[in-house]
């Protein structure tokens, strides 16, 4: 009986540290495109997930057309929280997000970037992405673009998610261990 118990500890401990150390990756683009971002309006173009898993990190990939990208402010939202990832950056004249990735490893911040739009690359964003770790990746995320003064339009051309959770196995075999630990102490109750 201690053998067995001792057993399904030892898996059960596994379980737990192999759910932080392997994560699969999640990447969805949005069907949602293109969205025209007219004059001085918002607009928001939507992706759903459709598994399950904490978030253990997350990046957004970005195009946008837009001929003045000191106009624009991004947010993405998900799960009630909303984290800014630009706010009127881009300088004077400075156009389009093309192929932007928002990810707070990147080595330089969107807002010391103001040089370099049109941004291309990695850039980390205003608020840390991080704000969306442990809520569950399931479900809608939402990219919002307000274009804050006149004089020109553009659009979202195309955005994708990309989101670090643990691999579905590892949780399973934490719900087996920790079952089978549960029926162990019933037995040892008898």
């Amino acid at each position: 009986m201690k053998l067995t118990s001792l057993c399904l500890t030892l898996a059960a401990a596994f379980a737990i540290g192999s759910t932080s150390a392997h994560a699969g990756v999640v990447t969805i683009a949005s069907p949602n495109v293109p969205v025209e971002i007219c004059d001085t309006c918002t607009v928001s173009s939507t992706l759903n997930v459709e598994r399950h898993g904490r978030v253990l990190d997350v990046n957004a990939l970005v195009n946008i057309t837009h001929g003045w990208d000191a106009d624009l402010v991004l947010s993405l939202s998900h799960d009630g929280v909303t984290v800014l990832l630009s706010n009127r950056q881009g300088g004077s004249g400075g156009a389009n997000y093309a192929d932007t990735l928002f990810d707070d490893g990147a080595a330089i911040s969107i807002a010391e970037g103001y040089a370099y739009a049109p941004y291309t690359g990695s850039f980390r964003p205003e608020e840390a992405l991080a704000a969306f770790i442990g809520h569950n990746v399931f479900g809608a995320w939402t990219l919002t673009v307000v274009d804050s003064e006149a004089g020109d339009a553009g659009s979202i051309d195309g955005w994708a998610l990309t989101a670090e959770v643990p691999e579905p196995g590892s949780l399973a075999l934490f719900a087996v261990a920790a079952l089978g630990l549960r029926g162990a102490r019933r037995r040892r109750l008898r």
